[in-house]
């Protein structure tokens, strides 16, 4: 420690060096301090953040630490998403010390969280910060995680909330009342193919092959990048065969179009926007429920997806006859089978019946023998 005064600007400045974690050794000097015990005091604060850099790092500075971690380590478009909820948790907790921040601090923020976003949200929220704070314990700036202790407890007497989605019957009172060809064909597409909307607006000419009646997946369209971007999971890559139908409509539609092939299909330069393609759909859901005694549940444009799935799952097994698999459902949807079983378990009863038939049919081949 050496503190000195300058003689020409009358202050004092301390200097010296440290040793790095490399071994070898480094300079410091640091000026403009009016008083000798100012220099002092501000040496060792120095020297304190030398053995700790990151003692007095703030939510902030550990945001910004971790942000720049994930950045080429994530998607961009799960990165732009980890970061505007990673800020919701430094507008509610402040920009104070993360050691200050308590297990108190984190439960109360999530109290408020459940009472404005939902519960569902707000537990995808408390694994975002979870993740940032075990980034920080292993890079030595928390000895422990607030965010570990934490359980979230759901009232035991909330009604779990059913999957929206739509029958054939349904769909067929819906789509006589969508008259533009493309969103006619956009949404006959999500019920039966079962795509996510980002992979069907990602689509272009060259993905849909009509000679075999086929798409391929492989890419997606991110609305908050704005750009096309790699699919969700190694799963979503998948070449899915189109009914006849509805390839005889992406024909009818390629020809009034006349585009070149790398075109989207669904917007030409440019996709369609996601808002559109809701706005379209609640229009066409308001005009065939004026038109029709029959009333159709207003759903998102991601339950077609669920719809398709319901449809798909309702066919598995008909009179007694088995005609594919779940784990061929989970193929087309881009899925892999354990999702598949725990979002669509609870609509396997038709399946189940059909084993029971296949039982009953062969206890009468063993009667009459």
């Amino acid at each position: 420690m050496a503190v000195k005064k300058d003689e020409k600007t009358g202050t004092w400045y301390f200097y010296g060096s440290y040793k790095m974690k490399n071994g070898k050794y480094r300079q410091y000097k640091k000026r403009g301090f009016p008083k000798k015990k100012d220099a002092v005091k501000a040496e060792i604060l120095f020297k304190e953040n030398i053995k700790d850099p990151y003692k007095n790092i703030t939510l902030e500075g550990l945001f910004d630490v971790f942000s720049a971690y994930t950045e080429k380590r994530i998607k961009q478009s799960s990165w732009i998403s980890q970061n505007r909820i990673l800020n919701r948790w430094i507008d509610t907790l402040g920009d104070v010390n993360i050691k200050s921040i308590t297990t108190n601090d984190i439960e109360c923020a999530m109290e408020l969280m459940i009472n404005n976003v939902g519960y569902e949200t707000a537990k995808n929220y408390l694994s975002r910060i979870n993740k940032m704070m075990r980034f920080a314990v292993r890079k030595g700036y928390l000895e422990s995680n607030p965010c570990s202790p934490i359980e979230l407890v759901k009232d035991p007497n909330e009604k779990k909330t059913e999957m929206q989605y739509w029958t054939l019957e349904q769909f067929n009172l819906f789509i006589p009342y969508v008259e533009n060809p493309l969103y006619h064909l956009l949404f006959n597409n999500q019920f039966y193919m079962g795509m996510r909307i980002g992979e069907t607006l990602a689509l272009t000419w060259e993905d849909v092959d009509l000679e075999n009646n086929t798409i391929a997946i492989k890419k997606t369209w991110s609305k908050d990048l704005h750009k096309i971007t790699t699919p969700k999971t190694p799963n979503s890559y998948r070449t899915i065969t189109m009914p006849q139908f509805l390839s005889d409509e992406y024909r009818e539609f390629k020809e009034m179009l006349d585009v070149p092939e790398k075109s989207f299909v669904f917007g030409i330069d440019i996709p369609v926007c996601n808002t559109t393609v809701r706005t379209r759909m609640r229009e066409a859901i308001k005009i065939a429920n004026e038109s029709n005694e029959e009333q159709i549940p207003i759903i998102r444009v991601h339950d077609l997806r669920h719809s398709c799935a319901s449809y798909m799952i309702g066919n598995m097994v008909r009179d007694g006859s088995s005609h594919f698999s779940l784990y061929d459902v989970a193929k087309r949807l881009g899925d892999n089978l354990s999702t598949v079983l725990s979002v669509y378990a609870h609509w396997l009863p038709q399946a189940d019946k059909g084993i029971a038939k296949f039982m009953d049919k062969d206890n009468l081949i063993d009667a009459l023998d």
